[in-house]
Order: C-alpha cells, then sequence, then structure tokens
C-alpha cells in the first residue's frame, strides 16, 4: 500500500490561488457598494432638498389661490356714442354717413386691445314691440359686423344687445323724435382685473 503525502505548502498555495479571484471580485464589490452608497446619499440629499422646494412652492399656490377670492373683473365706461349712429325707417343698412361717424369714433380711442365694445340697437315705436326688439337687434349686428370686418375689433370683444323700442332718447309723437330714436349705440368699456 503506498502512502500519499501532501505537502501544507502545496495545498496552501492551491487554495490561495483559488480564493484570491473570489476575494478581488468581493473587494471590486465592496469598492462598487461603497460608491452605490455615495451616490444614493448625494441622491437622498437632492431629493430632501427638492421635497423642500415643492413645500415653498405649494405655500406659494395657496397663496395665490387665496388671493384668488378678492380679485374681480373691473369694466369701466371709457367713452361712448350715446346719440349714436342712426338708420333709416325699418331699416337695418349701416348708412355711410354711420360708417363715418364710427370711424371718427374709434379713431378717439388709444388702444382698443383690452377695451369691450356694447353695442346696443333701438327702434322708435312704430310698429310692433317684438319686430322692434328684433330690428334693433339686426341694427346692432349690423354696427358689430363693420367693427370686426372694417375695423379689426376682436369679436369676443364685441358685444351686442337690442332695446328695441324700451329706451327712447327723444319722444315719438314726431318724425323727427322718431329718427333720432332709430339709432344704435357704441359704448367703450376698459377692462381689468383688480382686487
Amino acid at each position: 500500500m503506498g502512502i500519499l503525502t501532501l505537502s501544507g505548502c502545496t495545498t496552501n498555495k492551491y487554495v490561495g490561488e483559488q480564493i484570491r479571484p473570489v476575494a478581488d471580485r468581493v473587494s471590486k464589490t465592496e469598492a462598487s457598494l461603497s460608491d452605490l452608497d455615495g451616490r444614493v446619499t448625494a441622491n437622498e440629499d437632492k431629493i430632501s432638498k427638492i421635497t423642500v422646494d415643492l413645500q415653498v412652492v405649494d405655500q406659494k399656490a395657496e397663496q395665490a389661490l387665496a388671493g384668488f377670492g378678492n380679485l374681480k373683473l373691473e369694466r369701466r365706461l371709457l367713452v361712448g356714442m350715446r346719440e349714436g349712429v342712426h338708420f333709416a325707417f325699418d331699416s337695418a343698412v349701416l348708412p355711410d354717413e354711420a360708417k363715418q361717424s364710427i370711424d371718427g369714433f374709434i379713431s378717439t380711442l388709444d388702444d382698443t386691445g383690452n377695451a369691450v365694445f356694447l353695442i346696443a340697437g333701438h327702434t322708435d315705436s312704430a310698429g310692433p314691440q317684438d319686430i322692434n326688439y328684433e330690428l334693433g337687434k339686426r341694427r346692432a349686428d349690423a354696427v358689430n359686423r363693420y367693427l370686426i370686418v372694417q375695423k379689426k375689433i376682436d369679436p369676443l370683444r364685441v358685444v351686442t344687445v337690442s332695446h328695441g323700442e324700451t329706451s327712447p332718447i327723444a319722444a315719438n309723437d314726431t318724425q323727427e323724435g322718431r329718427a333720432k330714436n332709430r339709432r344704435v349705440e357704441v359704448l367703450v368699456y376698459s377692462e381689468r382685473i383688480t382686487k
């Protein structure tokens, strides 16, 4: 029977060769984990800062929203053509002299960008009230179209109403009085948000 003897030196050398690569990988992994831990800490710091920034933004947003409750839209009359532009009996055709009056009126305005135009149509008292209401509306629409198409006023800033025969500026018992009542008034309001 033969005896096998191994020297301790050879076994230690073999074990060392087998363990060294594993130890190197463990060291590299520990270094990577340490680096990763450092990056996690840096990211946690960034997240904490972002959280604080978001809290500040939330507070400012809440303050702004609370302030909206105190805001209101203010409309103030700037200027108006109370005498208005006049129309022929039973007509909604905008006469040339009415166009000239509107042109002159618009040229006196400094800025029409924030202005709101209220176009109010009127009639005399001749005829039924419902027909006069429709006629007043058609007259206001004629001025509305002229302002939008010819004077390039923003359509969202022009509002038309009809008063029909209900708001005369002269007596309807004379021909001259009725002629004054067949009109369209143009009222210009400024619009702004105030507290």
